[in-house]
C-alpha cells in the first residue's frame, strides 16, 4: 500500500460517515497547507487501488469494507 492510500485509508477511518471523493482530496489538503497535492481524480485512482479494503456505496460515498470477525 503506497502512502498516498494508506492517509486515504486513515481519513475514512476517521470519519463516522461515507466520504466523496472530493471530500476525502479536502481534509487531505487541508492537511497539507498550501498546494493541491490530491485532487479529485488522484483520490479516485487510489480508492480502486485499494480494491477489497473499501467500497463504493450507491450515493457515490465510499467506506472502509467492515470486516466480519
Amino acid at each position: 500500500m503506497s502512502t498516498e492510500e494508506e492517509h486515504i485509508v486513515r481519513v475514512l477511518r476517521e470519519s463516522s460517515e461515507s466520504l466523496f471523493p472530493s471530500e476525502i482530496a479536502e481534509r487531505l489538503n487541508g492537511e497539507l497547507g498550501s498546494g493541491a497535492a490530491y485532487t479529485t481524480t488522484k483520490v479516485v485512482t487510489r480508492l480502486i487501488a485499494l480494491g477489497e479494503s473499501v467500497e463504493q456505496l450507491p450515493d457515490g460515498g465510499w467506506t472502509l469494507k467492515r470486516r466480519s470477525t
